[in-house]
């Protein structure tokens, strides 16, 4: 029996994806996941960030930018799905804070079970579409693809650390060339279509993914490490979920070329802010330690 495509790079990414949710748990630990939650004044900022400051910018470019349904609905789709599953080996590959990223990850995801939904009715409201979606849909696809395997590894760090111990280098290697695979597969699949998007759509998703970084890195607070993390979290949003959601309510494969688009680019513009940002942190540093000195 002949395997379908699709199906392959399906599974293919459903076992990748779990393997980078248990790497989670089992490299973090009960205590990092909390992090954000012993930090009430940065999760406040967070789910600010998340669900309210980058939706509304979304609406903000569809009312500027003069872009096509199909393109409105896929950024709609990203802006409103915080989270992504792959963002905690995203972040760790940029040299973020890993805690602060898994953290984030996990409590995003977790108060997206709620927000998700109170979102498409906001939208159903003011762009009439029929979309339909509830909790329920939100919680069976957040809990396969992360609470499962997150909360596998976790169990393993904190009851099993020996058996984790042995894990961890392991599942961490497979996933993280499994990630690349992915990353590669994206790439073939996905670029030539993103190229003939138009020169409109490309504005559109340049201006959304730019705004991203910005909301996250104001409300990431004064420490440069915690806002160049919350800037690369808040940026790469759950195309995923997106995904499922619109698959929910509309047929148009042109979405899924726009939430592909969105999700290449957010991960080229977030490499290009880490290393500003990073030189920016750098030329301080050097400026403070002339400083110092000279006042010596």
């Amino acid at each position: 029996m002949e395997l379908d495509f699709k199906t392959v790079i399906g599974s293919y990414a459903q076992i990748t994806i779990f393997l980078l949710m248990l790497t989670i748990g089992l490299n973090e630990g009960f205590r990092n996941l909390s992090l954000l939650w012993r930090r009430p004044s940065l999760l406040v900022r967070c789910l600010i960030a998340s669900f309210i400051l980058v939706p509304l910018a979304a609406m903000t470019i569809i009312a500027i930018v003069p872009m096509s349904p199909t393109t409105r609905i896929g950024l709609m789709a990203m802006a409103i799905c915080p989270g992504a599953p792959l963002m905690y080996k995203k972040l760790t590959q940029m040299k973020a804070v890993t805690s602060l990223a898994g953290s984030f990850q996990v409590t995003i995801s977790l108060f997206a079970i709620l927000v998700v939904p109170i979102w498409v009715l906001i939208l159903n409201h003011l762009y009439p579409a029929q979309a339909t979606v509830n909790s329920v849909d939100v919680f069976k696809q957040v809990v396969a693809v992360q609470f499962i395997p997150i909360t596998v590894g976790l169990a393993l760090h904190e009851w099993a650390s020996d058996l984790a111990d042995d894990l961890m280098e392991p599942v961490t290697k497979i996933s993280s060339f499994m990630f690349l695979g992915m990353v590669i597969i994206l790439l073939i699949v996905a670029l030539l279509p993103i190229l003939k998007v138009g020169i409109v759509t490309a504005i559109g998703v340049v201006l959304f993914v730019a705004a991203s970084i910005v909301i996250g890195h104001y409300l990431g607070g004064p420490e440069p490490e915690t806002r160049l993390t919350i800037a690369l979290a808040n940026s790469t949003r759950n195309a995923g979920l997106a995904l499922a959601l619109t698959a929910l309510n509309f047929k148009d494969p042109g979405i899924l070329t726009v939430i592909a688009a969105i999700a290449l680019l957010a991960f080229v513009a977030d490499a290009i802010y880490v290393n500003l940002y990073r030189q920016k942190m750098t030329q301080q540093a050097v400026s403070s330690v002339i400083k110092g000195r000279n006042q010596q």
